[in-house]
């Protein structure tokens, strides 16, 4: 061929050639850990854009503890209302 044309990085019947596959003993196993870390990263993404609800958890969990406090008596009102308005945001 003149222009080399048989496809992107040295042709093949999909256009990747000898890219990941056949380079040296280890055969297909780049493309192997490559899909792996591909999918391990999507799971991560995936993952932290899904809200939990332990920091709802934890919200309710302090805000029952700072009433308790009050109710007891360990805290005054005004620690309370400046307390709650931290919590509360």
């Amino acid at each position: 061929m003149m222009w080399n044309c048989n496809g992107w990085m040295g042709g093949g019947p999909y256009g990747i050639g000898n890219f990941f596959m056949g380079i040296g003993p280890f055969e297909g196993l780049l493309s192997l850990l490559l899909f792996v870390l591909v999918i391990y990263l999507l799971f991560k993404i995936v993952r932290s854009l899904i809200p939990t609800s332990k920091a709802t958890s934890d919200k309710n969990d302090s805000l029952r503890i700072l009433k308790n406090r009050l109710a007891k008596g360990e805290i005054t009102q005004e620690e309370y209302s400046r307390m709650y308005e931290i919590l509360k945001i």
